[in-house]
């Protein structure tokens, strides 16, 4: 009797990790990019204000100088998290349906078991280049944050990139490169001011009413050893001075609009990584939509139950 009751219990989880385990929507991110979303059912959430985990919705619209900084990353909250999975996450233009282009790309992204937050010791291998940053303009301008997984898991050193500002053809980079399509992705509107040049083509087009930045939960940050804030665009050495700007969201101030090409610090655990964020936790107002609803309250719950009465039944 206990062992079926265990059984069922195993089976009534197993059914809501599924069920929460959806694919990650975008409305900004191409069609043509979205394939591998369906298959993996998992997320990314981006932030420029340190709190990956409480990372914009898919579609925010943004000031040009809220976002000059590298961000933050985190997988979703229904993302099954295995510290072995190594990330590659790439920035693209994406106005123009036939001429995108890239704006960052740095490998080896991992969580480190703070909390969602993923990041990396590797640098970029482009370094990020602000929306704006190669003269392109548009008040509705669309970028795409594509989260790849590294094949086999293996770090990656190199990878085939065209020069900065050139066309960037997506499909022919994840063949040059041994890439599947992206298993996540979120997008972001830029206002840039005047008009998207798409060479006469029609830039893609935004839903209505697209939402407007969170602001950040707090202004007070955790010091991360070393005495340097959480931004993510700092350069340290464990237990040196670090140079750099704040990555706030809103800063006026630019790192030259590409970020840093060296690792960056975090926080205390992190030092030395980029992407890991220094939050409190997330208040409600503060949940966002790009990533796919996470197991509620009532869910956990009930799952409680369901093994606490298993484990009495064996008793």
């Amino acid at each position: 009797m206990a062992f079926h009751l265990l059984r069922a219990t195993v089976f009534v989880a197993t059914l809501l990790h599924h069920d929460v385990a959806v694919a990650q929507q975008s409305n900004i991110v191409p069609e043509d990019l979205r394939g591998g979303f369906e298959s993996q059912g998992t997320e990314v959430q981006v932030s420029f204000t340190g709190e990956a985990v409480n990372g914009f919705k898919d579609g925010t619209a943004f000031d040009k100088d809220a976002v000059t900084q590298e961000p933050t990353f985190a997988l979703g909250d229904s993302s099954g998290i295995a510290p072995s999975t190594l990330y590659t996450i790439i920035m693209v233009d994406t106005t123009c349906p036939k001429k995108r282009v890239l704006h960052y790309a740095r490998p080896n992204f991992k969580n480190n078991f703070d909390a969602t937050n993923i990041a990396t010791q590797s640098a970029a291998l482009q370094a990020y280049k602000a929306p704006g940053a190669f003269g392109e303009t548009g008040d509705t301008r669309q970028y795409s944050f594509l989260m790849y997984m590294n094949p086999q898991r293996k770090q990656i050193d190199s990878l085939q990139l065209p020069a900065e500002g050139e066309a960037f053809d997506v499909k022919k980079f994840q063949t040059d490169n041994g890439l599947k399509d992206p298993t996540a992705g979120v997008g972001m509107v830029v206002k840039l001011g005047g008009t998207a040049d798409c060479g006469g083509d029609q830039p893609n087009g935004v839903p209505d009413n697209l939402p407007s930045p969170v602001p950040p939960r707090s202004t007070a940050t955790r010091q991360p050893a070393g005495g340097a804030t959480s931004a993510p665009t700092l350069s340290s050495s464990p237990g040196n001075g670090t140079s750099g700007s704040s990555g706030s969201n809103g800063s006026n101030d630019s790192n030259d609009s590409n970020g840093s090409n060296s690792p960056a610090s975090s926080d205390a655990r992190t030092s030395g990584l980029v992407g890991a964020s220094s939050t409190l936790g997330a208040g409600p107002a503060e949940q966002t939509t790009n990533a796919a609803p996470g197991m509620s309250a009532d869910r956990y719950g009930l799952l409680s139950s369901l093994f606490a009465i298993a484990g009495l039944a064996i008793w």
